[in-house]
This record gives structure tokens, C-alpha cells and sequence, in this order.
């Protein structure tokens, strides 16, 4: 992003690492938030820094499978999409300047070391901190292993809209199929030819 500093820009990609060994299959950076679901001038909508799409196990609500009773004799556990956050701050003015770190179902701020203290962030936000002279990662059987990030404080589920997290899902799916549908057929002629294929 135009006018972020090598530092913040670094520590977006690793948010985006963490978030990987968070569960989400999907990340991506400078996501907007929507609060009604489409993004247009009078949604008010914000951009979170780095943005995870994750699935977590919650309990079937009553009208969904009702006549099913799951093993242990409760309502089964159904999967469900939810979003993780990660807003970055590098430096003391950048973070009294304000955050947005509501918007997901987990928020995380992450920071260079002792920044913040715990009790300057909200209630249920997750607070992770770098160490620059201990950081090294490496990867290792999908998951990052790393020296030098701290989880100091996790970060507590809230409920926000399903419109929110379905919105937040389709913004980096499109980001995905960058280029559209000629950088796709590009990518469909190149496999094709390279399978033995002369395109004729």
C-alpha cells in the first residue's frame, strides 16, 4: 500500500502467516469490512489489514436438523465460516490515532514489541507482538513455526453479521481470480499446450 512504511508492510505478511496457523484458508491484505454487505458510500465501510477466512464448529441452531439428536444426546455441531483479523501498528501515534479491529469474529492486534500494554487495547482483542531480534520462521508441514511472535493476549469470538464475513470471503475470491477472465483463458492456452496441445 502507497506511503506504509517496509515495516508495517512486513509485519501484514507476517499477520498473514499467523493467520494461515490460525486455520484460515483463506488471507489477504486491506480487506474491506462492510457493515451491510455491499460496499457503496453510505456503508461507512472499513479496511482491516490483514483478513482470514476460517470454519469453526458451533452448535445446529433448533430449526436446522431438528429431529437429529448428535452421539452425546445434544444438537449436532454444524461448520461455519468466520472471519480473523489482524490491524498492524508500528508505532505509539499510529496507535493512538485509532484502530478498527471489530469487524471479524476474531481481531488480533499485532505490534513490534512492548508498544501496547494489554489494557490499552478493547476487551476481546487479541494482542501479538514482534520481536525483531529474535524473529526467524521457517515452515514446516503446512503450519509456521516461529521465533520471536508472542500471542500475549487471544482473542475472544464475537458475533458479527453473516452478510460481514460472506462479503469479507467474496472480496479476496475475487482478488484471487486476478485478471479476470482472460488472465484464466491465458492460464487455460498455456496448460493446454503444455499437456502436448497445439491450441488448433
Amino acid at each position: 500500500m502507497a506511503g506504509e512504511s517496509p515495516l508495517h508492510s512486513f509485519l501484514k505478511r507476517v499477520g498473514a502467516a499467523f493467520l494461515v496457523n490460525q486455520g484460515c484458508f483463506l488471507v489477504d491484505t486491506e480487506v474491506p469490512l462492510s457493515r451491510t454487505g455491499r460496499t457503496h458510500e453510505l456503508d461507512d465501510h472499513r479496511v482491516v489489514d490483514v483478513c482470514g477466512v476460517g470454519e469453526r464448529l458451533f452448535e445446529a441452531e433448533r430449526g436446522l436438523l431438528a429431529d437429529y439428536v448428535g452421539p452425546t444426546g445434544g444438537r449436532p455441531e454444524v461448520k461455519r465460516n468466520v472471519l480473523r483479523g489482524v490491524e498492524v501498528k508500528v508505532s505509539r501515534s499510529d496507535f493512538r490515532n485509532g484502530f478498527f479491529c471489530s469487524g471479524c469474529n476474531f481481531n488480533y492486534l499485532l505490534t513490534p514489541m512492548r508498544l501496547v500494554s494489554p489494557w490499552e487495547i478493547p476487551r476481546g482483542v487479541g494482542l501479538v507482538e514482534y520481536n525483531r531480534y529474535k524473529f526467524s520462521v521457517e515452515l514446516a508441514e503446512g503450519r509456521f513455526a516461529f521465533r520471536g511472535l508472542r500471542v500475549v493476549r487471544k482473542a475472544s469470538f464475537r458475533r458479527v453479521g453473516q452478510h460481514q464475513i460472506d462479503n469479507a470471503t467474496a472480496q479476496m475470491v475475487r482478488r484471487r481470480l486476478d485478471g479476470g477472465p482472460e488472465a484464466l483463458l491465458v492460464e487455460l492456452l498455456e496448460g493446454h499446450s503444455e499437456n502436448g496441445y497445439n491450441g488448433q
